[in-house]
């Protein structure tokens, strides 16, 4: 998204949510930069919250912004079709030129940055650019609480890879098949499923999300899982399930405690 004001973002904004929604069902992620000041980049960040939406900042470099949003984007897209979860952090090097030295960012300005809903970049020894921690526009929640749940990219494409794969599996297994309560004898080879069946559907796939590193505690997702045929629309079936979605590795924090 090479475009930063107000209107297009606002547009860009309701366009990823129509997207998300659940009629359509073609997720998206937008990835944009701002190259401007500290204080102007972190005055963009608050004015943002959409959880479609990554900003990187980065301090004045010699190359415009939308440069540095493809670039990222073509990252982001690789990697996270690769493995949603695993975390961008030190991924290849961009293509790009680092800003001057006097224009890097320090560790507590990027920290800062993070808390304003902007993604932080570094640069390393040999000038070469690299993400560091790459989160989402989003902030706040309804009532204008700060809120973590979709601070971090990875959590975003996660959601959406179980959503996808959740969907291909049920089409799959059950593209033109008839719907009958739990406990109702059915002849053998009779295309026919119950809400029974779905869930066990549901957790052979969460084993598999599982043993992929998607997800953790199973027995937490086994637990919560509801499947209940709809009491109105007899022709539909209701699913809530709670899956833990595995988190990154960031931070290593040690104490040590020396003896002389």
């Amino acid at each position: 998204m090479p475009w930063l004001d107000t209107a297009n973002l606002i547009l860009l904004s309701e366009a990823l949510r129509d997207r998300w929604g659940s009629t359509k069902i073609s997720d998206s992620i937008a990835w944009a930069a701002h190259t401007g000041s500290l204080g102007e980049i972190t005055r963009f960040g608050k004015t943002r919250n959409d959880f479609l939406l990554t900003c990187s900042g980065i301090q004045r470099p010699p190359e415009p912004a939308y440069l540095w949003a493809a670039n990222l984007c073509a990252i982001g897209a690789k990697h996270l079709s690769l493995d949603p979860a695993r975390p961008l952090q030190s991924r290849s090097q961009l293509p790009r030129q680092a800003p001057a030295l006097s224009d890097r960012l320090r560790s507590n300005e990027r920290n800062q940055l993070l808390y304003d809903g902007i993604a932080t970049m570094t640069v390393g020894a040999d000038d070469g650019v690299q993400i560091e921690r790459q989160i989402t526009t989003y902030r706040t929640n309804a009532y204008g609480d700060p809120d973590p749940s979709y601070l971090d990219v990875n959590t975003v494409a996660t959601l959406s890879y179980l959503r996808y794969s959740t969907r291909v599996r049920i089409t799959q297994r059950f593209p033109h098949h008839k719907l009958a309560n739990d406990g109702t004898p059915v002849a053998p080879g009779q295309a026919m499923v119950t809400p029974a069946i779905i869930r066990t559907q549901l957790l052979e796939l969460a084993i598999e999300w599982l043993e992929a590193g998607l997800i953790e505690n199973f027995e937490s997702f086994r637990d919560s899982l509801i499947v209940e045929r709809n009491n109105n629309d007899r022709n539909r079936v209701d699913v809530q399930c709670k899956p833990d979605i595995v988190n990154q590795f960031r931070i290593f924090a040690e104490q040590i405690q020396f003896i002389l």
